[in-house]
């Protein structure tokens, strides 16, 4: 059989965290997880050490690790975060942008549309990965390292509790428009639209999560 790398067990297991298969608090069994995987327990652990690194999993003595539990006061922070710095990284984009930037951002907003629209079962995992790098492009294009770099660990936390599952059509109908406005705002070199819309994108995935009181 062939052996299953730390980096397939982590992208397999990050997956699961963000699509919602793995809820919080879910208990990470690693005996389980190397079974199910095809594989030793040693790229498991490397894996769970990464994911730990990131904030997603919690190590407990003697226990194991489990799926991090985030308050609804911590997502709120993280979403102020996210409001402050993307909205940055898209301002800085609007004037710093190049077209090859910009086609990338077009075939993943094609991509993104066209498994919203599907039912293939692992549409939702795979709107995440799209979204994220379509976001990574756009921090990517303010050229600023550490904004960067911040922002990666930032977004990996909100996607926890913002599984594009818990859209209705409409919802994410509107954030695959929102895609297309900031495209069309950056292709404008425009800072103040770009920033603008991106605020607007993320206070209604907000919504999406936010707990009704």
């Amino acid at each position: 059989m062939p052996r299953t790398s730390a980096s397939i067990v982590y992208k397999t297991l990050k997956d699961r965290i963000l699509s919602g298969t793995l809820a919080a608090g879910d208990h990470i069994r690693e005996e389980e997880l190397a079974t199910d995987l095809g594989c030793s327990r040693t790229p498991v652990r490397e894996a769970i050490r990464q994911l730990e690194a990131e904030g997603l999993l919690e190590l407990s003595p003697h226990k194991g690790a489990y799926v991090t539990s985030w308050t609804d006061e911590d997502i709120a922070q993280i979403y102020q975060m996210r409001l402050l710095l993307e909205g940055r990284a898209s301002k800085l984009a609007a004037s710093k942008i190049k077209e090859f930037h910009l086609e990338k951002l077009c075939v993943l907003a094609e991509e993104m549309e066209r498994a919203s629209k599907g039912t293939r079962p692992d549409r939702f995992s795979l709107i995440t990965d799209l979204n994220n790098a379509f976001h990574g492009i756009v921090h990517e294009a303010s050229g600023e390292t550490m904004l960067i770099s911040t922002l990666k660990g930032i977004i990996q936390v909100s996607m926890v509790r913002n599984t594009f599952s818990l859209y209705s059509k409409e919802q994410l109908s509107r954030s695959m428009n929102h895609h297309r406005e900031l495209i069309t705002a950056l292709s404008h070199q425009d800072p103040e639209w770009a920033e603008a819309v991106m605020h607007c994108h993320i206070r209604s995935a907000r919504w999406v999560t936010k707990p009704r009181s």
